[in-house]
Protein backbone atom coordinates (compact mmCIF):
# COMPACT_ATOMS: atom_id res chain seq x y z
CA UNK A 1 0.00 0.00 0.00
CA UNK A 2 1.33 3.61 -0.72
CA UNK A 3 0.54 6.13 1.74
CA UNK A 4 0.05 9.50 1.17
CA UNK A 5 0.17 12.34 3.71
CA UNK A 6 -1.85 15.61 2.31
CA UNK A 7 -4.53 16.33 0.33
CA UNK A 8 -3.06 19.51 -1.45
CA UNK A 9 -2.54 19.83 -5.23
CA UNK A 10 0.62 17.53 -5.06
CA UNK A 11 -0.81 14.74 -2.84
CA UNK A 12 -3.93 14.20 -4.75
CA UNK A 13 -1.89 14.82 -8.66
CA UNK A 14 0.20 11.58 -6.88
CA UNK A 15 -2.70 9.76 -6.31
CA UNK A 16 -4.60 10.28 -9.16
CA UNK A 17 -1.96 8.96 -11.33
CA UNK A 18 -1.30 6.19 -9.08
CA UNK A 19 -5.40 4.70 -9.45
CA UNK A 20 -4.83 5.60 -13.28
CA UNK A 21 -2.27 3.32 -12.96
CA UNK A 22 -4.24 0.44 -10.90
CA UNK A 23 -1.77 1.41 -7.58
CA UNK A 24 -3.55 0.95 -4.83
CA UNK A 25 -3.27 4.48 -2.61
CA UNK A 26 -4.70 5.90 1.05
CA UNK A 27 -4.44 9.92 1.51
CA UNK A 28 -4.12 10.82 5.15
CA UNK A 29 -5.57 14.73 5.53
CA UNK A 30 -5.16 16.49 8.71
CA UNK A 31 -7.95 18.99 7.67
CA UNK A 32 -11.90 17.53 7.17
CA UNK A 33 -11.70 18.85 3.29
CA UNK A 34 -9.05 18.80 0.40
CA UNK A 35 -7.25 21.67 -0.97
CA UNK A 36 -4.02 22.55 1.36
CA UNK A 37 -4.06 25.69 0.14
CA UNK A 38 -6.01 26.03 -2.36
CA UNK A 39 -9.50 27.09 0.09
CA UNK A 40 -12.46 28.50 -0.23
CA UNK A 41 -14.60 30.23 2.32
CA UNK A 42 -18.49 31.77 2.09
CA UNK A 43 -19.78 34.01 4.26
CA UNK A 44 -23.07 35.49 3.96
CA UNK A 45 -23.13 34.71 0.11
CA UNK A 46 -19.76 35.51 -1.08
CA UNK A 47 -17.06 33.31 -2.30
CA UNK A 48 -13.82 33.92 -0.80
CA UNK A 49 -10.73 32.27 -1.71
CA UNK A 50 -7.47 32.36 0.68
CA UNK A 51 -5.11 35.03 -0.77
CA UNK A 52 -5.96 35.90 -4.74
CA UNK A 53 -4.79 32.49 -6.37
CA UNK A 54 -5.63 32.10 -9.96
CA UNK A 55 -4.96 29.70 -12.90
CA UNK A 56 -3.48 30.33 -16.38
CA UNK A 57 -3.92 28.63 -19.42
CA UNK A 58 -0.46 27.99 -19.57
CA UNK A 59 -0.25 25.78 -17.14
CA UNK A 60 -0.54 22.37 -19.52
CA UNK A 61 -0.38 19.69 -15.96
CA UNK A 62 -3.93 21.34 -14.82
CA UNK A 63 -5.98 19.58 -17.67
CA UNK A 64 -3.80 16.50 -16.87
CA UNK A 65 -5.76 16.50 -13.53
CA UNK A 66 -9.14 17.35 -14.13
CA UNK A 67 -11.95 18.29 -16.77
CA UNK A 68 -11.12 22.02 -16.92
CA UNK A 69 -14.82 23.01 -18.57
CA UNK A 70 -16.64 21.49 -15.59
CA UNK A 71 -14.87 24.14 -13.10
CA UNK A 72 -16.72 26.83 -15.75
CA UNK A 73 -13.68 28.87 -15.68
CA UNK A 74 -13.95 32.65 -15.48
CA UNK A 75 -11.13 34.49 -17.45
CA UNK A 76 -9.61 37.87 -16.29
CA UNK A 77 -9.10 39.86 -18.93
CA UNK A 78 -5.00 40.48 -19.76
CA UNK A 79 -3.24 43.68 -18.74
CA UNK A 80 -3.94 45.18 -15.56
CA UNK A 81 -5.69 48.98 -14.57
CA UNK A 82 -2.16 50.96 -13.36
CA UNK A 83 -2.70 53.54 -10.60
CA UNK A 84 0.27 56.17 -10.75
CA UNK A 85 0.94 60.11 -10.84
CA UNK A 86 -2.73 60.59 -9.62
CA UNK A 87 -3.84 58.86 -12.58
CA UNK A 88 -5.32 55.71 -14.04
CA UNK A 89 -3.76 54.42 -17.01
CA UNK A 90 -4.40 50.85 -18.71
CA UNK A 91 -1.84 48.31 -19.36
CA UNK A 92 -2.74 45.69 -22.11
CA UNK A 93 -0.96 42.53 -23.29
CA UNK A 94 1.00 43.29 -26.29
CA UNK A 95 0.19 39.75 -27.16
CA UNK A 96 -3.42 40.19 -26.99
CA UNK A 97 -3.10 43.84 -28.73
CA UNK A 98 0.24 45.59 -30.02
CA UNK A 99 -0.73 48.88 -30.49
CA UNK A 100 -2.54 49.22 -27.14
CA UNK A 101 0.52 48.10 -25.81
CA UNK A 102 2.89 50.40 -27.62
CA UNK A 103 0.63 53.52 -26.74
CA UNK A 104 -0.10 53.02 -23.49
CA UNK A 105 1.39 55.51 -21.21
CA UNK A 106 2.42 53.32 -17.87
CA UNK A 107 6.14 52.51 -19.34
CA UNK A 108 8.67 54.26 -21.00
CA UNK A 109 9.32 53.71 -24.24
CA UNK A 110 12.68 52.60 -24.21
CA UNK A 111 11.67 50.08 -21.30
CA UNK A 112 8.24 48.62 -23.76
CA UNK A 113 11.48 47.38 -26.31
CA UNK A 114 13.39 46.26 -23.50
CA UNK A 115 9.82 44.23 -22.29
CA UNK A 116 9.38 43.06 -26.04
CA UNK A 117 12.75 41.80 -26.04
CA UNK A 118 12.84 39.86 -23.00
CA UNK A 119 9.14 38.40 -23.74
CA UNK A 120 10.27 36.93 -27.07
CA UNK A 121 13.92 35.77 -25.19
CA UNK A 122 11.55 33.72 -22.67
CA UNK A 123 9.28 32.47 -25.22
CA UNK A 124 12.04 31.14 -27.32
CA UNK A 125 13.17 29.43 -23.92
CA UNK A 126 12.01 26.16 -22.62
CA UNK A 127 10.13 26.15 -18.95
CA UNK A 128 12.87 23.80 -17.68
CA UNK A 129 15.70 25.91 -18.49
CA UNK A 130 13.88 28.84 -17.35
CA UNK A 131 13.31 26.86 -14.29
CA UNK A 132 16.84 25.11 -14.39
CA UNK A 133 18.32 29.10 -13.29
CA UNK A 134 16.52 28.83 -9.68
CA UNK A 135 19.39 26.40 -8.68
CA UNK A 136 22.36 27.96 -10.37
CA UNK A 137 25.26 29.65 -8.78
CA UNK A 138 24.35 32.66 -11.23
CA UNK A 139 20.75 33.53 -10.68
CA UNK A 140 19.98 37.00 -9.30
CA UNK A 141 17.38 38.50 -7.79
CA UNK A 142 14.61 39.96 -9.56
CA UNK A 143 14.97 43.04 -9.05
CA UNK A 144 18.99 43.18 -9.94
CA UNK A 145 17.79 41.21 -12.94
CA UNK A 146 15.22 44.06 -14.04
CA UNK A 147 17.72 47.15 -13.28
CA UNK A 148 20.81 44.99 -14.97
CA UNK A 149 18.69 44.52 -18.44
CA UNK A 150 18.35 48.77 -17.99
CA UNK A 151 14.32 48.64 -16.83
CA UNK A 152 13.89 52.32 -15.62
CA UNK A 153 12.78 52.43 -11.46
CA UNK A 154 9.17 54.39 -13.01
CA UNK A 155 9.07 50.93 -14.68
CA UNK A 156 10.24 48.67 -11.72
CA UNK A 157 7.41 51.03 -9.43
CA UNK A 158 4.25 51.04 -12.08
CA UNK A 159 4.33 47.55 -12.78
CA UNK A 160 7.00 44.73 -11.78
CA UNK A 161 6.79 45.58 -8.25
CA UNK A 162 2.80 45.86 -8.06
CA UNK A 163 2.35 42.73 -10.28
CA UNK A 164 5.71 40.26 -9.62
CA UNK A 165 5.22 42.02 -5.99
CA UNK A 166 1.82 40.52 -5.71
CA UNK A 167 2.71 37.24 -7.32
CA UNK A 168 5.45 35.99 -5.76
CA UNK A 169 4.78 37.80 -2.11
CA UNK A 170 8.17 39.70 -2.34
CA UNK A 171 7.62 43.72 -2.35
CA UNK A 172 11.20 43.74 -2.18
CA UNK A 173 11.26 41.54 -5.69
CA UNK A 174 14.13 39.71 -3.81
CA UNK A 175 13.28 36.40 -5.25
CA UNK A 176 14.93 34.61 -7.94
CA UNK A 177 15.38 35.83 -11.15
CA UNK A 178 14.90 32.83 -12.63
CA UNK A 179 11.24 32.04 -10.98
CA UNK A 180 9.81 35.91 -12.08
CA UNK A 181 11.01 34.33 -16.05
CA UNK A 182 9.25 31.49 -15.59
CA UNK A 183 5.80 33.33 -14.06
CA UNK A 184 6.40 36.25 -16.96
CA UNK A 185 6.44 33.32 -19.64
CA UNK A 186 3.23 31.91 -18.41
CA UNK A 187 1.43 35.40 -18.03
CA UNK A 188 2.38 36.13 -21.64
CA UNK A 189 1.33 32.89 -22.87
CA UNK A 190 -1.70 32.43 -21.16
CA UNK A 191 -4.87 34.26 -19.77
CA UNK A 192 -5.99 34.22 -16.01
CA UNK A 193 -9.05 32.21 -14.95
CA UNK A 194 -10.84 31.20 -11.55
CA UNK A 195 -13.82 28.07 -11.11
CA UNK A 196 -17.00 29.72 -10.60
CA UNK A 197 -16.98 28.23 -7.40
CA UNK A 198 -13.89 29.54 -6.09
CA UNK A 199 -10.33 28.18 -6.25
CA UNK A 200 -10.73 25.03 -3.84
CA UNK A 201 -13.10 23.80 -6.79
CA UNK A 202 -9.81 22.68 -8.38
CA UNK A 203 -8.49 20.34 -5.90
CA UNK A 204 -12.00 19.11 -5.35
CA UNK A 205 -12.68 17.96 -8.82
CA UNK A 206 -9.11 15.84 -8.60
CA UNK A 207 -10.58 14.46 -5.27
CA UNK A 208 -14.09 13.58 -7.25
CA UNK A 209 -12.00 10.95 -9.43
CA UNK A 210 -10.38 8.99 -6.67
CA UNK A 211 -12.31 5.61 -5.37
CA UNK A 212 -14.75 6.15 -2.69
CA UNK A 213 -12.43 5.81 0.96
CA UNK A 214 -9.63 6.69 -0.36
CA UNK A 215 -8.95 10.17 1.21
CA UNK A 216 -9.09 10.07 4.88
CA UNK A 217 -9.90 13.50 6.67
CA UNK A 218 -8.73 13.95 10.31
CA UNK A 219 -5.86 12.32 9.71
CA UNK A 220 -2.57 14.04 10.27
CA UNK A 221 0.52 12.27 9.88
CA UNK A 222 2.98 12.66 12.86
CA UNK A 223 5.87 10.35 12.31
CA UNK A 224 7.60 7.92 10.75
CA UNK A 225 9.37 4.67 12.42
CA UNK A 226 10.39 2.15 9.73
CA UNK A 227 7.76 1.46 7.38
CA UNK A 228 4.69 2.43 9.82
CA UNK A 229 3.01 5.86 9.61
CA UNK A 230 1.85 7.18 13.35
CA UNK A 231 -1.52 8.95 12.90
CA UNK A 232 -2.09 11.81 15.89
CA UNK A 233 -4.89 9.83 17.11
CA UNK A 234 -2.25 6.67 17.66
CA UNK A 235 -3.47 4.27 14.62
CA UNK A 236 -0.39 3.25 13.26
CA UNK A 237 -0.35 2.81 9.24
CA UNK A 238 2.02 0.02 7.54
CA UNK A 239 2.91 0.74 4.21
CA UNK A 240 5.13 -0.04 1.81
CA UNK A 241 5.56 3.42 -0.09
CA UNK A 242 5.29 6.61 1.25
CA UNK A 243 4.59 10.02 -0.07
CA UNK A 244 4.60 13.46 1.97
CA UNK A 245 2.71 15.90 -0.04
CA UNK A 246 3.27 18.58 2.66
CA UNK A 247 4.33 22.12 2.92
CA UNK A 248 8.10 22.76 3.75
CA UNK A 249 7.60 23.38 7.92
CA UNK A 250 5.05 20.69 8.35
CA UNK A 251 7.50 18.34 6.03
CA UNK A 252 10.27 18.94 8.18
CA UNK A 253 8.20 18.78 11.61
CA UNK A 254 7.23 14.93 10.48
CA UNK A 255 11.01 14.34 10.33
CA UNK A 256 12.15 16.19 13.27
CA UNK A 257 14.63 18.18 10.87
CA UNK A 258 15.15 21.82 12.02
CA UNK A 259 12.60 24.55 10.79
CA UNK A 260 13.22 25.64 7.17
CA UNK A 261 14.06 29.64 6.30
CA UNK A 262 10.78 31.82 7.18
CA UNK A 263 8.27 31.98 4.25
CA UNK A 264 6.58 34.83 2.89
CA UNK A 265 2.66 35.27 4.55
CA UNK A 266 -0.21 37.19 2.72
CA UNK A 267 -4.04 38.42 4.03
CA UNK A 268 -6.35 39.14 1.75
CA UNK A 269 -8.78 42.02 2.91
CA UNK A 270 -12.27 41.67 1.32
CA UNK A 271 -14.85 44.53 0.60
CA UNK A 272 -18.39 44.16 -0.26
CA UNK A 273 -20.20 47.18 -2.60
CA UNK A 274 -23.22 47.64 -4.17
CA UNK A 275 -21.76 50.30 -6.04
CA UNK A 276 -19.12 48.91 -8.99
CA UNK A 277 -15.69 50.93 -8.92
CA UNK A 278 -14.47 50.04 -12.25
CA UNK A 279 -15.75 47.87 -15.18
CA UNK A 280 -12.93 45.84 -16.56
CA UNK A 281 -12.18 42.40 -15.92
CA UNK A 282 -8.43 43.00 -14.73
CA UNK A 283 -6.71 43.71 -11.40
CA UNK A 284 -5.75 47.28 -9.96
CA UNK A 285 -2.00 47.96 -9.89
CA UNK A 286 -1.69 51.07 -7.55
CA UNK A 287 2.12 51.99 -8.17
CA UNK A 288 4.57 52.93 -5.13
CA UNK A 289 7.12 50.82 -3.30
CA UNK A 290 5.62 50.94 0.14
CA UNK A 291 1.98 50.12 -0.48
CA UNK A 292 0.45 48.01 2.03
CA UNK A 293 -2.32 46.94 -0.85
CA UNK A 294 -0.15 45.57 -3.63
CA UNK A 295 -3.07 44.92 -6.11
CA UNK A 296 -6.76 44.69 -5.82
CA UNK A 297 -9.50 43.05 -7.88
CA UNK A 298 -13.38 43.73 -8.26
CA UNK A 299 -13.33 39.74 -8.14
CA UNK A 300 -17.31 40.01 -9.43
CA UNK A 301 -16.17 41.58 -12.63
CA UNK A 302 -14.49 38.61 -13.47
CA UNK A 303 -17.07 35.86 -11.54
CA UNK A 304 -20.22 37.54 -10.76
CA UNK A 305 -21.33 34.17 -8.65
CA UNK A 306 -18.95 35.41 -5.98
CA UNK A 307 -21.03 37.57 -4.37
CA UNK A 308 -24.81 37.92 -3.95
CA UNK A 309 -27.40 39.46 -6.60
CA UNK A 310 -26.74 43.16 -6.84
CA UNK A 311 -23.68 42.84 -4.62
CA UNK A 312 -19.92 43.61 -5.40
CA UNK A 313 -16.78 41.73 -4.18
CA UNK A 314 -13.52 43.77 -4.10
CA UNK A 315 -10.17 42.07 -2.57
CA UNK A 316 -6.90 43.36 -1.95
CA UNK A 317 -4.16 41.55 -1.26
CA UNK A 318 -1.59 42.71 1.83
CA UNK A 319 1.52 41.34 2.10
CA UNK A 320 2.98 40.09 5.25
CA UNK A 321 0.04 38.08 7.78
CA UNK A 322 -0.95 41.18 9.44
CA UNK A 323 -3.15 43.72 8.04
CA UNK A 324 -5.14 46.66 8.70
CA UNK A 325 -8.35 46.82 6.44
CA UNK A 326 -9.13 50.61 7.22
CA UNK A 327 -5.61 51.13 5.90
CA UNK A 328 -6.11 49.01 3.10
CA UNK A 329 -9.68 51.00 2.15
CA UNK A 330 -7.51 54.53 2.35
CA UNK A 331 -5.23 53.31 -0.20
CA UNK A 332 -8.13 51.89 -2.61
CA UNK A 333 -10.15 55.01 -2.13
CA UNK A 334 -6.75 56.71 -3.39
CA UNK A 335 -7.38 54.73 -6.98
CA UNK A 336 -11.56 55.09 -6.95
CA UNK A 337 -12.06 57.94 -4.63
CA UNK A 338 -16.00 56.24 -4.24
CA UNK A 339 -14.31 53.46 -2.69
CA UNK A 340 -14.29 55.47 1.16
CA UNK A 341 -18.50 55.74 0.87
CA UNK A 342 -19.62 52.62 -0.77
CA UNK A 343 -17.21 50.15 0.55
CA UNK A 344 -17.71 47.88 3.74
CA UNK A 345 -14.69 45.57 5.09
CA UNK A 346 -16.30 42.08 5.01
CA UNK A 347 -13.57 39.58 5.91
CA UNK A 348 -9.98 39.57 6.27
CA UNK A 349 -8.06 36.28 5.87
CA UNK A 350 -4.66 35.55 7.01
CA UNK A 351 -2.35 33.00 5.43
CA UNK A 352 0.75 32.83 7.76
CA UNK A 353 2.38 30.63 5.61
CA UNK A 354 1.75 31.21 1.62
CA UNK A 355 4.51 30.42 -0.28
CA UNK A 356 8.02 29.33 0.18
CA UNK A 357 11.25 31.20 0.28
CA UNK A 358 12.66 31.52 -2.96
CA UNK A 359 15.50 33.19 -2.88
CA UNK A 360 17.89 33.31 -5.68
CA UNK A 361 19.77 29.87 -6.52
CA UNK A 362 16.95 28.49 -4.07
CA UNK A 363 16.70 25.14 -5.99
CA UNK A 364 20.04 24.01 -5.93
CA UNK A 365 19.26 23.48 -1.64
CA UNK A 366 19.66 19.89 -0.41
CA UNK A 367 16.50 18.48 0.08
CA UNK A 368 15.72 17.03 3.55
CA UNK A 369 16.85 13.06 4.05
CA UNK A 370 14.27 10.73 3.96
CA UNK A 371 13.69 6.98 5.32
CA UNK A 372 13.83 4.63 2.94
CA UNK A 373 10.43 4.25 0.47
CA UNK A 374 9.17 7.25 1.48
CA UNK A 375 9.56 10.21 -0.95
CA UNK A 376 8.07 13.58 -0.78
CA UNK A 377 6.61 15.98 -3.19
CA UNK A 378 5.51 20.21 -3.34
CA UNK A 379 5.78 23.27 -4.57
CA UNK A 380 9.14 23.68 -2.10
CA UNK A 381 11.30 22.20 -4.46
CA UNK A 382 11.13 23.67 -7.38
CA UNK A 383 8.94 27.20 -7.16
CA UNK A 384 5.73 28.07 -5.81
CA UNK A 385 2.68 27.71 -8.10
CA UNK A 386 -0.52 25.71 -9.50
CA UNK A 387 1.66 24.14 -12.08
CA UNK A 388 4.47 23.19 -10.43
CA UNK A 389 3.11 21.69 -7.32
CA UNK A 390 0.42 19.47 -9.67
CA UNK A 391 3.07 18.23 -11.77
CA UNK A 392 5.48 17.38 -8.64
CA UNK A 393 2.98 15.13 -7.82
CA UNK A 394 2.99 13.47 -11.08
CA UNK A 395 6.14 13.29 -11.72
CA UNK A 396 6.72 11.38 -8.30
CA UNK A 397 3.88 9.13 -9.06
CA UNK A 398 5.78 8.06 -12.35
CA UNK A 399 9.09 7.32 -10.40
CA UNK A 400 6.93 5.04 -7.87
Amino acid sequence: MIAIAGAGLSGLSCALALHRRGKKCTVFEALGSVGGRQRTARHGGFTLDHGFQVVLDSYKSVSAVCEIPTLDPRHFESGAIVHACGRTMRLRSPMENPAAAAFSPVLPFPDKLRLALLGLEILCTPDSKLLARCASPSDQSTRDFLSGRGFSPASIGRFFQPFFGGVLLDNALSSSAGLFLYYLKKFCTGRAWVPAGGIQALPESIAAQLPAGTIRFHSRAMEIRGNTLLLESGERIEFDQAVLALDEPSLHRLLRLPAPPPAPGVSVVYFESSESLYPQRCIVLPAGADRLVRHFVQTTNIAPEFAPPGKHLISATVLGPECNPEAALREIAEVFPKAASCLRHLETIRVPYAVPAQPPGFAAKTPPPLPPNVHACGDWRNGASIETAIRSGLELAERL
